[in-house]
């Protein structure tokens, strides 16, 4: 079945030469049942907390949300402060948008 959001389920969360990355996970289908689901796909999503990945199949494939590219005029980068500035609320937001996706599927279950 198709994949999307990455190639490994787990992590031993480390980084550089001591990272390991394995594929423990795969989504398997029979011929007939992708007839009846011709747009199905499977997401790899983050986990907080874990080592594995979530699996989560969307039948009916998945939406693109098209957003506003972010641009920074190079210009700003020789302001004082301003790329520990970004760097700090870029690790905030991103850190808040998956505490919110991990909350909200909490809910669901």
């Amino acid at each position: 079945m198709p994949t999307s959001g990455g190639s490994f389920t787990w992590s031993n969360q480390r980084s550089d030469e001591e990272a390991i990355l394995e594929k423990l996970y795969r989504v398997l289908c029979s011929p007939e049942w992708n007839i009846l689901f011709p747009k199905v796909v499977a997401m790899l999503d983050i986990t907080i907390g874990s080592d594995h990945a979530l699996v989560i199949i969307h039948l009916q494939g998945l939406k693109k949300k098209y957003k506003k590219e972010f641009q920074l005029e190079s210009k700003l980068l020789s302001e004082k402060d301003c790329t520990s500035t970004v760097k700090g609320n870029w690790e905030s937001i991103s850190q808040a948008r998956d505490s919110h996706r991990f909350g909200s599927k909490l809910s669901i279950v």
